[in-house]
């Protein structure tokens, strides 16, 4: 054999790997098949595809930023073969993972959530809380699978309170969405506590009427609290982000909207006793702060009689005297007054000699108040003469 061709190992993997790199028709190709033994690590993960007739070893890096599968379940990965020379390990890079057939009914799924974001239909402002001790409760679901005796067998563990009321629709399949969507519409207005939207888990297809823009704006007005439990843990619908609370399965549901009867009446009963308790420990120091306050003011007003009394004593004694002395100048001024007065009585300045004469009983002050040929009348201190005027003679003044 020529020296020539014989490679190093390294050489050898070199060159299959330049080859992987130098084909661009290998470049973001896309394979289908079945997920087999999905495990991540850190931030990457590690799987093979596979079908019938052979196994492709993957990894896929940052694997968060795509789809994560479910191990069995059928896919299209989108990458690009490489062949790793320390490790002499072939690999397909993936990019991109979706699920077979629905990678579109994802993007439209996407697009929804999207618009229905921009529109605030999410937003934790609307949201309204969850009744603690809710009376009646409405499950919008199907009677006939396991999910209501899962919701009811839940809450009677802890009562038999709360009143359970089912509200039977299809929840899968053609006419689950105008079914959902005028439950919801019709149980809004009977006055429950809470709502309960539910289902079991199962593929996209079928949870695909919790994705539908109907149901999910129907879930967005309703008044009454509404709980959306929809499919398996990692399920997550667009139902559960309108919602006023988003629970993992409906059994969760059912805790959240559960209480424990006699626990409630326990704790009812305790804080009555504590409040009880409190109101006798009360009534004990009011009543000790009240004997202890009045016989202080026994006290206090013992130690200030004394004073009082002498103090009121001696206002009464300056009262009594400015009494005396205001009356005794009001004597004087009323005598005073009079005395003015009698000095200016008419009848006083008559007894001294002066006359009233009147005509007409008006008196006269001038003598051109008369002519010759009046009657009239002369009033004295002691009496009345009548007369006639025979002559009137003025004199300048």
């Amino acid at each position: 054999m020529n020296d020539k061709s014989i490679l190093t190992v390294t050489e050898f993997c070199t060159i299959i790997k330049r080859i992987f790199q130098a084909e661009e028709m290998l470049y973001n190709v896309a394979v289908i098949g079945e997920i087999s033994g999905y495990r991540a690590s850190g931030a990457h993960s590690y799987f093979s595809l596979k079908d019938g007739g052979a196994v492709l070893p993957c990894s896929c890096f940052n694997y968060k930023k795509t789809y994560v599968p479910k191990e069995g379940e059928k896919v299209i990965l989108t990458g690009t073969p490489d062949y790793y020379v320390q490790g002499g390990r072939f690999s397909f890079i993936v990019n991109k993972i979706e699920p077979q057939g629905i990678g579109a009914l994802f993007r439209q799924i996407e697009e929804l959530k999207k618009k229905l974001a921009e529109e605030g239909i999410f937003d934790e402002a609307h949201k309204k809380p969850i009744p603690k001790f809710p009376e009646n409760v409405v499950v919008v679901t199907s009677k006939s699978g396991a999910v209501i005796r899962d919701i009811c067998r839940t809450v009677r563990r802890y009562n038999d309170i709360i009143d359970i009321v089912v509200k039977d629709v299809k929840v899968q399949g053609e006419f689950a969405v105008s079914e959902i969507t005028a439950a919801l519409k019709a149980v809004d207005n009977l006055g429950y506590d809470c709502c309960i939207l539910a289902r079991g888990g199962g593929s996209i297809e079928d949870l695909m009427p919790f994705y539908d823009e109907r149901v999910v704006r129907a879930v967005y007005d309703m008044k009454t609290p509404i709980i959306s439990a929809i499919g398996h843990e990692t399920d997550f619908s667009l139902c559960d982000f309108a919602a006023d609370a988003r629970c993992a399965t409906p059994t969760a549901a059912a805790e959240l909207i559960a209480y424990d009867a006699n626990e409630y009446k326990r704790s009812v009963i305790d804080f009555i006793t504590r409040a009880k308790n409190s109101v006798y420990k009360g009534e004990e120091n009011v009543e000790t702060r009240v004997r202890l306050f009045a016989e202080k003011i026994g006290a206090g007003l013992k130690k200030n009689y004394a004073a009082d009394f002498h103090r009121l004593k001696l206002a009464c004694e300056r009262m009594k005297n400015a009494e005396s002395a205001i009356l005794s100048q009001k004597e004087y001024s009323i005598n005073k007054a009079i005395g003015s007065l009698d000095n200016l009585n008419p009848a006083r300045i008559l007894k001294s000699g002066y006359f009233r004469v009147y005509a007409d009983n008006l008196p006269i002050t001038d003598v051109d108040g008369v002519k010759c040929g009046d009657d009239i009348m002369i009033k004295g201190a002691d009496g009345k003469i009548f007369a006639n005027v025979t002559g009137v003679e003025k004199e300048n003044i």
